[in-house]
């Protein structure tokens, strides 16, 4: 695992190996008794642990050798973007936010220009990371349910817990990084994967209010500032629910070893 800063993007490099991805049974009836009576509305019980279960079963990936961004894309990332090559210009920066804080837009094509951008005019193929990436990163090869460790703390990371209610710079939560370094992996904006939601291997194939909604959907990691601490576990998998609630979407970076 190395440091790196390519193409304008501060990497975390993490060596090939097994990433431990997903739940155990043990963990989703942790997680459940954890989270059940404390979720922002009531409503979403009836469904919760059927939504925690996607996490099922816990198994091992061989990951070949990557670098992930160490912060998620800024507006300030995001505008040298609009100034080289045009484009949508994101929410985050319609409504004025500011440069260090994350970029959003409830739409992937964000995500796609930016990673075009800097891929035309660095001729590496940046990419979003799969969801195993994603997670690997966040529990650096442990078995563990947020970034920092296995207890939730509203000091580690800006959800509606932290009760701050706006996205927050990025390098905010230093002090709550991952095992490998990543930083802002839990709360404040979600953050799209390239991964379409399917079942992990022997696992049941779950029809809730993403799939009814969307058919088939994106994976999003993270959680957000107005979303709760259960969507900012590390294995937690969720996606872009219609919704004006859902709207605070962003990416980090990704791309092979092989590229650098």
């Amino acid at each position: 695992m190395d440091d790196l800063f390519v193409d304008g993007v501060d990497l975390v490099s993490i060596d090939d190996g097994e990433a431990l991805i997903g739940s155990t049974d043990a963990g989703v009836s942790r997680t459940v008794d954890r989270w059940l009576a404390h979720l922002i509305d009531p409503a979403y019980e009836a469904n919760f642990e059927s939504w925690i279960r996607k996490e099922q079963p816990q198994h091992r990936v061989a990951l070949d050798a990557y670098a992930i961004g160490r912060y998620p894309v800024t507006n300030g990332d995001y505008r040298r973007c609009l100034i080289a090559a045009g484009g949508h210009t994101p929410e985050s920066i319609n409504r004025g936010e500011p440069d260090d804080h994350p970029v959003w837009d409830p739409g992937i094509a964000v995500a796609e220009h930016y990673l075009s951008w800097v891929s035309s005019f660095s001729g590496r193929t940046w990419r979003l990371p799969t969801e195993t990436e994603w997670e690997h990163a966040a529990r650096g090869g442990e078995a563990r349910d947020f970034p920092w460790g296995d207890a939730f703390d509203r000091t580690m990371c800006n959800t509606v817990e932290a009760g701050i209610a706006a996205t927050t710079p990025v390098n905010a939560y230093r002090h709550a990084a991952s095992p490998f370094g990543v930083v802002d992996l839990a709360g404040n904006v979600e953050e799209w994967t390239s991964t379409d939601y399917a079942p992990y291997p022997g696992g049941n194939p779950i029809q809730d209010d993403l799939t009814d909604a969307l058919g088939d959907y994106r994976v999003l990691r993270g959680g957000s500032f107005n979303r709760g601490g259960d969507l900012a576990r590390c294995a937690r998998r969720h996606g872009p629910y219609p919704s004006d609630d859902y709207i605070y979407i962003g990416f980090r970076p990704a791309i092979s070893a092989a590229e650098l």
